[in-house]
């Protein structure tokens, strides 16, 4: 099923994949969101390839296009953008990149886009679920449908075990009710899908973690090291000291910078992290560091079309 909304000018369509969603991809937090779906902006001419911009954990599709404007920048340029409903889901990501895989064969099929012209990438959650999903393509041949031409990634947490570790400090301080309320129900996921903490199943959280800094190849990282990937973070530790009792080694950028670091030196010269400051602000304008404004979309699309340029 299509359906069409505007945004901007540009015609938003709507594709609808599947009436159930059982592994809670999409998170609408409504008990009638069971539906699974793709919303696509196409550009006039031939699309010279695809951009896939995934959302971070609880957010809307919608409300993703109120905070930037790559995908306007995008279409400009002849790319096809995709918006897969997929804000929510597991760690290990099986389900969403068989969901992924799903949409991009409807593309390529439609469209005619060479499989090779596709660049993932997403704000957090949805930056964590494009990294896997290039790791997943690159590590076993024939894995998943596409193997992405380059990555992007907006603040995505990459290590497990650092994450488990941050989430404990989180509910010991007990600054904020949703810090802690976010840091239990992590810890509780973690529990379920990997067996326990990091200290008892240290295997489990390298199999699955985007990058293990306890690792001298980076764990999974290593999977990185051909393909282009760009990668935004703010440090801001003083407002994190203010406003959660955080300091440097609870924030995302710690692995984020030892990660293009390490890629850097295995060889991976198209590697690049951008440091922002004072630049992040959420939706409603609240200042928060970890938000989709630390990302330049002008910047990333320049980016992103030098990758395809290759």
């Amino acid at each position: 099923m299509l359906t069409s909304i505007s945004c901007l000018g540009q015609k938003v369509e709507r594709v609808v994949v599947s009436s159930e969603d059982p592994y809670d991809l999409y998170a609408t937090f409504d008990k009638d969101s069971t539906t699974l779906f793709y919303e696509k902006i196409v550009p006039k001419n031939k699309p010279i390839g695809v951009l896939v911009i995934l959302p971070g954990s609880g957010e809307l599709l919608e409300d993703v296009r109120k905070q930037i404007s790559l995908h306007t920048l995008a279409v400009q340029q002849n790319l096809l953008v995709i918006f897969p409903s997929i804000n929510w889901g597991t760690n290990k990501h099986i389900p969403e990149h068989q969901f992924l895989d799903t949409i991009f064969k409807q593309v390529v099929t439609q469209y005619k886009v060479p499989k090779d012209r596709f660049v993932i990438g997403g704000f957090s959650g949805g930056g964590m679920l494009a990294l896997t999903y290039a790791e997943k393509a690159n590590k076993y041949a024939d894995s998943t449908f596409i193997k992405p031409k380059a990555i992007f990634g907006v603040d995505p947490p990459l290590d497990y075990a650092h994450l488990w570790k941050h989430c404990e400090n989180d509910i010991e301080r007990n600054i904020s009710e949703a810090a802690v309320m976010e840091s239990k129900w992590i810890i509780n996921m973690y529990t379920k899908e990997f067996g326990g903490s990091p200290e008892k199943y240290k295997d489990n959280y390298v199999k699955y973690s985007i990058f293990s800094y306890s690792e001298k190849d980076g764990g999974n990282a290593k999977y990185l090291k051909t393909t282009p990937i760009l990668l935004y973070t703010e440090p801001d530790v003083i407002w994190q000291m203010q406003n959660r009792q955080r300091d440097y080694y609870d924030l995302n950028c710690v692995d984020i910078a030892a990660m293009i670091n390490l890629l850097q030196i295995q060889g991976n010269k198209d590697a690049k992290l951008v440091i922002t400051n004072n630049k992040g602000r959420r939706l409603d304008g609240r200042r928060h560091p970890h938000s989709w404004s630390i990302m330049d979309s002008q910047e990333c699309i320049s980016w992103i079309l030098e990758q395809l340029r290759k």
